[in-house]
């Protein structure tokens, strides 16, 4: 699961600078989103948020712990779930909102909304399929540019397993990004036949 948080802007203190690095992060965001769905072409995706109770608080439960419980769940339950999600808080009380969009079986509504008051005791606010990756995209991307703005993640497979450290050590080592392109048609191979095109500088 790769992330990246609101702690991630290094040195910068002026206000421009941070004006920069916020821009700069919701134009990854959207590129990294934008790239699963390439990768998943023609798979329906659905987004649901989940959010946090007064209850959950009281109770000191650990949001992040029993995301990744239900994702085990759903995985044990529902078969592949590939996910990229967006943690921020909202409102006075700074409660945490969780948007989560996937690529994987249709999973019904009512059965999140049971798991997550009967582990977390809060409610599923909302869920639906995806009608327009761009609209999505800029939406979540949004909450990047806000003070409340905590984290986001993407899973292994939302383009395929170590996709995100391959981009950087590209960057590191070649002083750009790999292409969209690139990385989608990574995607489609094993793991054993993306090790063999890397490693003999077909990508390179």
């Amino acid at each position: 699961m790769e992330g990246v948080s609101n702690n991630n802007t290094g040195l910068v203190n002026r206000a421009s600078d941070v004006s920069q690095y916020i821009d700069y992060r919701g134009r990854r965001f959207r590129q990294r989103f934008y790239t699963g769905f390439d990768a998943h072409k023609g798979e329906i995706a659905r987004w649901f948020v989940l959010t946090e109770s007064d209850e959950a608080i009281a109770q000191g439960l650990d949001v992040i712990q029993k995301f990744n419980e239900l994702v085990r769940y759903l995985r044990r339950h529902y078969g592949r779930f590939e996910y990229c999600s967006v943690r921020h808080r909202q409102g006075a009380k700074k409660r945490i909102n969780l948007h989560v969009v996937y690529f994987g079986s249709y999973i019904p509504q009512q059965m999140i909304e049971d798991w997550w008051w009967k582990n977390y005791a809060s409610h599923r606010s909302k869920m639906g399929a995806v009608r327009s990756v761009k609209r999505q995209a800029w939406y979540l991307s949004k909450y990047l540019s806000k003070g409340d703005f905590e984290r986001y993640y993407f899973s292994g497979g939302w383009v395929f397993p170590g996709w995100i450290g391959f981009s950087r050590w590209i960057k590191k080592g070649f002083s750009y990004y790999p292409k969209r392109e690139m990385l989608v048609e990574l995607a489609k191979m094993s793991k054993a036949e993306r090790e063999e095109h890397v490693w003999f500088g077909v990508y390179l």
